[in-house]
């Protein structure tokens, strides 16, 4: 199980994780809460507003991914922590996890960082689970 402070230090650790605990808001990640979410669109809203997407973001799936893959006004690594992940639907979670994962890839060959980690995700076994310091 990979440690949180080599994942977000290592591009090549880029990707999706998942987390059985709460992060701690030191760790170096941008938080939100999905339980202030109330849908997709709050999502996007706050993805963009999070990360500093440009005026033209246009908070759909296309728009995300586009700046995503953009991000040339972010300095340093992408890496935001959704806590409460469980409150938001499932399609919208298969969907974000479809566009990051793609991103992550895309920045590990640039050698720049890029994480999304989900905190009370339910229905995502599949993501690796990312290990807290001390927690081991």
């Amino acid at each position: 199980m990979p440690k949180l402070t080599d994942i977000l230090a290592n591009p090549s650790a880029n990707g999706v994780y998942r987390a059985a605990a709460a992060i701690p808001a030191t760790s170096g990640l941008i938080h939100i809460d999905a339980r202030s979410l109330a849908d997709k669109n709050a999502l996007l809203e706050a993805l963009g507003r999070a990360l500093r997407f440009p005026e033209y973001y246009g908070k759909n799936w296309d728009a995300l991914e586009e700046c995503l893959f953009d991000m040339s006004w972010w300095a340093g690594p992408v890496a935001v922590c959704i806590e409460h992940a469980e409150a938001l639907a499932a399609d919208v979670l298969t969907t974000l996890v479809d566009i990051w994962t793609e991103a992550a890839v895309a920045w590990a060959k640039a050698g720049r960082g890029c994480v999304l980690i989900l905190s009370g995700a339910v229905g995502l076994d599949g993501l690796p689970l990312v290990c807290l310091e001390g927690s081991a």
